[in-house]
C-alpha cells in the first residue's frame, strides 16, 4: 500500500481542534487587562517640571485677575535671578514673584533695597536654611495633594524658593518704612498663601543672622543707584518673553513708546592699507600673479605654480607706515632701514 505525504501547503489548512481554542481563549481571559483598569500612578511629593507647571503661577494670576505690570518686569526678573539657586530644587518662577510685588505694590527703592539682601545672602544661608526650615503645609495652600486620606512626605524640596524673596521684601519694607507689622497681615495682605507663618518668621530670621543682623550698609545711595540700574538691564537683556505664555503675555500694555532719532553710534573701522600706503607692495603683487601663470604641457593646459627666484635680488619685504603721516619719507631718508644686512 502506498503512503501518501501531506503537501507543505496543505498544513495550513487543517483544523485546530476544540480543545486548543479553548485552551487559547482561558489564557487570554486569564490574561487580558483592559485599558480602563490600569492602576493610576500617586502624584510625586518631589516638584518636577510638570508639576512646578501645574501649582505655578498662570492658575493663580488668572484667579486673582492680575495684569502683569511692564513696571515690574525688571525687578521681578532680577529678584527672580538673586534667590539662591542652591537653596532648592525647583527653579523659582519670575511670574509668582512679579505677583507678589504686584500685591506689594512698594516703591522701586525698597525692592532695590530687597535686591541687595538677596544678593548679599553668602553660601552657608543655603545650608541652614535647608536643614531647618519647618516643612508643614499651610491650610490654604493650593499644592495639597488632591488625596486627603494619603500623607504626602514633607521635603525641603516642596517648599517653593520665592519664599526667600518674600522675606527679603519683608525685612526691606520693615527698615525702610519703619513699619513692625505682625506676620499675619503679609500673609493676608499679600496673599501668601503658599507658605505658613513659620516658614515666613524662620526665613526671616535665617537671612538677618547671614547678615550679620545689618542692613544699614546696604542702605547707601551708590549702592541703591545701582541696584535700580540692574533692575533696568535686566528688563531690557531678558529673554523672558519666550518663557510666558501668550495670553498672560498679552496683558502687557507699552503706552510711553517713544522713537530716538539721531545719528547711531557706530564703530568705524581702521582703515586698510593699500599700494599707496606700503612701499614695494607694486613688486610683491605682480610676483603674485606672475606665480599662478598657464602653462602648456602637452595637450592640456594646466594652472602651475611658478615661485620666485630666490637668487635674484629683491627688494626686502616693505615696512608698514602709518596712513595717518602727512608726508612718506623718501628712501633717501632713511637709508639704514632698506639697506640688507
Amino acid at each position: 500500500m502506498t503512503s501518501t505525504m501531506t503537501p507543505p501547503m496543505a498544513s495550513f489548512g487543517l483544523k485546530r481542534s476544540p480543545s486548543e481554542d479553548s485552551l487559547d481563549e482561558a489564557y487570554f481571559l486569564k490574561t487580558y487587562v483592559p485599558l480602563s483598569n490600569l492602576p493610576t500612578p500617586p502624584l510625586s511629593c518631589f516638584s518636577d517640571s510638570s508639576s512646578e507647571k501645574r501649582h505655578s503661577l498662570p492658575e493663580v494670576l488668572h484667579a486673582s485677575a492680575e495684569h502683569l505690570d511692564p513696571d515690574l518686569l525688571g525687578p521681578s526678573i532680577h529678584i527672580t535671578n538673586l534667590i539662591p539657586t542652591s537653596t532648592s530644587l525647583s527653579t523659582p518662577s519670575m511670574l509668582l514673584v512679579h505677583a507678589i510685588l504686584t500685591r506689594a505694590n512698594l516703591p522701586l527703592e525698597t525692592l532695590a533695597l530687597a535686591a541687595c539682601i538677596l544678593d548679599s545672602l553668602n553660601s552657608k544661608f543655603a545650608r541652614s536654611w535647608r536643614m531647618s526650615c519647618p516643612l508643614e503645609t499651610p491650610p490654604t495652600s493650593p499644592i495639597r495633594t488632591n488625596f486627603p486620606d494619603e500623607e504626602v512626605p514633607a521635603h525641603i524640596d516642596t517648599i517653593r524658593p520665592e519664599l526667600i524673596a518674600v522675606c527679603g521684601l519683608i525685612l526691606a519694607t520693615k527698615f525702610v518704612h519703619d513699619v513692625q507689622q505682625d506676620t499675619r497681615h503679609y500673609v493676608e495682605d499679600w496673599d501668601l498663601a503658599l507658605w505658613s507663618c513659620d516658614q515666613i518668621n524662620f526665613t526671616q530670621r535665617c537671612i538677618m543672622e547671614n547678615l550679620g543682623y545689618r542692613l544699614l550698609p546696604l542702605w547707601q545711595e551708590d549702592i541703591i543707584i545701582g541696584a535700580l540700574e540692574d533692575m533696568e538691564r535686566a528688563a531690557i537683556h531678558s529673554d523672558v518673553w519666550d518663557d510666558i505664555p501668550s495670553p498672560i503675555r498679552s496683558s502687557f500694555i507699552f503706552d510711553d513708546r517713544t522713537t530716538v532719532q539721531g545719528p547711531g553710534d557706530l564703530v568705524t573701522p581702521a582703515e586698510t592699507p593699500i599700494d599707496e600706503n606700503c612701499r614695494g607692495t607694486r613688486d610683491i603683487t605682480n610676483e603674485t600673479r606672475n606665480a599662478f601663470s598657464m602653462m602648456d604641457i602637452g595637450d592640456s593646459r594646466m594652472i602651475a605654480l611658478v615661485m620666485p627666484d630666490n637668487k635674484e635680488k629683491s627688494e626686502p619685504f616693505p615696512l608698514y607706515v602709518d596712513p595717518m603721516e602727512a608726508e612718506w619719507k623718501s628712501e633717501a631718508d632713511y637709508p639704514a632701514l632698506w639697506d640688507e644686512p
